[in-house]
Parts: C-alpha cells; structure tokens; sequence
C-alpha cells in the first residue's frame, strides 16, 4: 500500500440549512472519489461498512460546492468521509484513527408532545390524570419524567416530586395507564435531563 499522507482529507465541516445537510472540506488533488457513511447516534446505529451512504466525486463535489444530504433525518447524525483509493493492484478506502475524518452535526430538534387529561373521582379528594405522548421516533424511558406539584403547576423538571416512567415510547402515539393524584396536584412532563437532551429534543404540551 501506497503513502497516503496526500490523499487524506482535511477541514471536514456540516452545516445545516432548511432540514439539509451541507459537507465540505479540503478534496486533495489527487483523490478522485469519497465514499460517505452515515449514522444516527440517538438511534445507536453503528456505520453501515456494508453500503455506504453516498459515492461521490471530485467532479460532483466541484460542481455541487460540496455535498448535500437532502433527508439527514432528525437528530444528530454522525458523517465518516473515507477516500476511496483505487489503483493496478488494490482498491481500499482510506480511514482516520484520530476520527479527523468524522463530523457530527444536529438537524432539527425531535417533537416531543403530550396531553394530560384529568378525571375527577366524585366524593373523594384525588382525581385521575391520563398522560397522552406522541413520539416522532422511538424514544427510551429515561429521557423523559413527569414532575408532580403540590399547589402549582411545576415548571421544569425540579420542581416537585419526579417520577420515571416505566417504558419506553415508540414513534407515534403513547396511551399511558390513568395515575391518581389529590385534587390540589398538578402534573407536568419534561425531559429527565434539560441540559444534555434540550438541543436534541423539544417537548410541548398541547
């Protein structure tokens, strides 16, 4: 195998524009062709080594600026650029161990949204509380936690009593079993964790 010093790419960088993703980076003069993989780490996918996203050419990069991947999906997604050598007596794709060759970028966020439905309990000093969640795509457990306060509606995931849900959301609708509360308690859903899952996820309540 060849010296591979000047074939390896440089400046790898994504950038989101409407819902698209745009890569570019430093095409060495002498590469001819990339071959790009690509993964959803909210999903845990791993790269497919198998059938790699995209070919794409020199000629292709000049005449686009760069590469665009018009359906990225939502959340964030990871890109390996590997160059594609082939010559007489081998053909082989060409990686980075220091990941120089990796870039992870975050398409828009993932609606979260849920309804709460409250039946009273005649006679009696506790009502019923029906939680409703629609999921864009599969969604684990532990990112989400309903916050029950005494008095108040709780406004953000601190303030009150925190709860886990027991299962994990699939992409759609979520019809969760009724939970009991008193009569003066308010309940609310949010993320588990606001500070690493903000910029990933955005909830609402309808």
């Amino acid at each position: 195998m060849s010296d591979n010093t000047l074939l390896r790419l440089t400046g790898l960088k994504a950038e989101v524009k409407e819902d698209e993703v745009y890569l570019s980076f430093k095409w060495p003069r002498e590469l001819e062709q990339v071959y790009i993989y690509r993964r959803n780490l909210l999903e845990k996918e791993d790269f497919n080594r198998d059938k790699p996203y995209r070919k794409y050419t020199q000629s292709e990069y000049v005449r686009f600026g760069g590469v665009i991947d018009s359906h990225p999906g939502m959340g964030l997604i990871e890109y390996e650029v590997c160059p594609y050598v082939q010559t007489p007596e081998e053909t082989y794709l060409i990686s980075s161990e220091e990941g120089n060759n990796r870039v992870q970028v975050m398409t828009r966020k993932i609606a979260i949204r849920y309804i709460l439905k409250e039946r009273k309990k005649l006679f009696s000093n506790s009502k019923m509380v029906q939680m409703q969640v629609f999921c864009e795509v599969d969604l684990p457990r532990e990112a989400l936690c309903y916050v029950k306060k005494k008095g108040s509606i709780p406004v953000n995931n601190e303030d009150g009593m925190q709860f886990q849900f027991i299962s994990d959301f699939v992409a759609g609708d979520n019809l969760l079993p009724e939970i009991e509360v008193a009569k003066d308690e308010y309940v609310r859903i949010y993320l588990s964790d606001e500070v690493e899952h903000k910029e990933v996820y955005g909830i609402y309540k309808e």
